[in-house]
């Protein structure tokens, strides 16, 4: 029997794009972001001082959840520390705990406002209001001295009073903590929440829902296309690789992405949320497979069992990705001893800091790659232009040459009224002369736009001109 690690989301904050991830998972630092559907009928707008909450916020706040599930949501205040976050998050409390405290400050920071957006429940039934709030209405934060013991180690969280309303009148959903954890951090844990939650719309195992809406609802806030196709893409594949989704599509004609969810392969069992679950935690990607996998990339032609257990040990701790950057890294920076070296580098995180300047160096060369993609596509787009007003210049001189002298006359008294004043009338009487014909001829069923007069072509037009 499987078992469902349950967390909850209440229904607003689970569908609406309350974290922002900015590009390919970098820390958004945006003091200030909105977001507002095609309509613009409703509205959020989110305020920080110290940034946007991004993906570690939402992981943060989901592992807060968590606990507060488990401890029976009995208040809207919990007493919670540190170590307790980081391990909901799966993560070495130990490397953790200082970038947990400044998440805390993010999210307490952050003020949100919701235009028509929020749902609440009340005794007249459910209807939307506009509602301003952070994520915590009170949030006190542990600030670690000399003088504090294990026992006097706890931040004091407030849950808003909206988000208590709908608790209390069920207006939320379950999801699983398993699933969340399989999941690399930001997009793909946020598309899994929105996916979750939309399952009943699905036809047949298919959740089908426009480009536009998914980018909006996540977001992806990418303009490119391209670019935003290959986010969706990359983020929904995590997905799959985990196995919560069988297939992702997208018809570019249409505009539409197909999400096909995964079949479940045996019935789970619920722990309910009076009910701690048990410790053995439920790995939803086969840890023989995945460890497998991570044997494969060592630096080494006979791999000793100590090192398997290295390996399988950390993959339990702390994730498949942690585990891969810091083999990676070993396998880069190791000189001699390769299999302690290793074991240093998974016990501290060496690569830490090697892999987040090696994923901006791809990022930088990417966006270098895409920086010069778009600008030979604007070159490509300025010659095709450049080519259809030369078709309409001959197009225009030849009509500007058929106009009869009468034409020709009223456009160039009509110039030489409109000049008479400039100081420099020699000069301006030849593009106003150029702009009447160009106008005649549009009054008689011509359509050519203001950019077919050039220079060589206000010169040739004024030497067609009445003698």
């Amino acid at each position: 029997m499987e078992y469902l690690e349950p967390y909850l989301k209440d229904n607003n904050l689970l569908q609406l794009p309350v974290f922002y991830f900015g590009n390919r998972g970098v820390v958004c630092k945006k003091k200030v972001t909105k977001w507002e559907d095609d309509s613009g009928e409703y509205s959020l707008k989110c305020v920080c001082d110290y940034g946007t909450p991004g993906a570690l916020e939402q992981d943060v706040y989901t592992a807060i959840m968590r606990i507060w599930v488990k401890n029976g949501m009995k208040d809207k205040t919990i007493k919670v520390n540190y170590s307790q976050i980081a391990r909901e998050m799966g993560l070495k409390p130990t490397s953790w705990t200082g970038k947990i405290k400044k998440s805390l400050e993010k999210l307490a920071q952050a003020r949100y406002e919701f235009s028509e957006c929020f749902i609440v429940a009340d005794e007249e039934g459910n209807k939307r209001i506009s509602t301003h709030f952070s994520l915590f209405n009170k949030v006190v934060l542990f600030n670690k001295n000399k003088n504090n013991s294990r026992r006097n180690s706890e931040s004091v969280l407030e849950f808003p009073d909206d988000i208590l309303k709908n608790i209390e009148s069920k207006y939320y959903q379950f999801l699983d903590m398993a699933w969340y954890r399989a999941l690399p951090a930001g997009l793909p844990r946020r598309m899994y929440e929105f996916l979750a939650k939309r399952k009943y719309h699905s036809i047949g195992g298919v959740f089908i829902i426009s480009e536009v809406a998914i980018c909006r609802w996540l977001p992806i806030k990418d303009e490119h296309t391209t670019n935003r196709r290959k986010r969706l893409k990359k983020t929904a594949n995590a997905l799959i690789e985990a196995g919560y989704l069988l297939s992702y599509n997208i018809d570019t004609k249409k505009k539409q992405c197909y999400f096909e969810y995964a079949k479940e392969k045996e019935e789970k069992e619920v722990i309910t949320v009076e009910t701690s679950p048990p410790k053995k935690e439920t790995k939803l990607i086969p840890e023989s497979t995945e460890l497998e996998r991570l044997v494969s990339l060592l630096r080494l032609k006979r791999v000793p069992k100590a090192t398997k257990n290295t390996l399988a040990k950390h993959l339990g701790e702390s994730g498949s990705d942690y585990v891969e950057r810091n083999i990676l890294y070993a396998n880069e920076k190791a000189k001699s001893s390769y299999s302690n070296y290793l074991g240093k580098c998974l016990d501290n995180d060496y690569a830490e800091t090697w892999s987040e300047e090696k994923e901006q160096k791809q990022d930088t060369l990417f966006d270098l790659n895409e920086e010069l993609k778009k600008k030979h596509e604007e070159e490509e787009e300025k010659k095709k232009r450049e080519a259809a007003l030369d078709k309409l210049r001959i197009d225009f001189l030849d009509k500007a040459g058929d106009l009869s002298d009468l034409f020709k006359n009223m456009a160039f008294d009509s110039a030489e009224k409109e000049v008479e004043n400039n100081p420099a009338k020699d000069f301006a009487i030849k593009p106003a002369y150029a702009e009447k014909v160009r106008s005649i001829i549009n009054d008689t069923g011509g359509s050519f736009p203001k950019e077919v007069l050039s220079m060589d072509i206000l010169k040739k037009v004024w030497e067609k001109k009445p003698k």
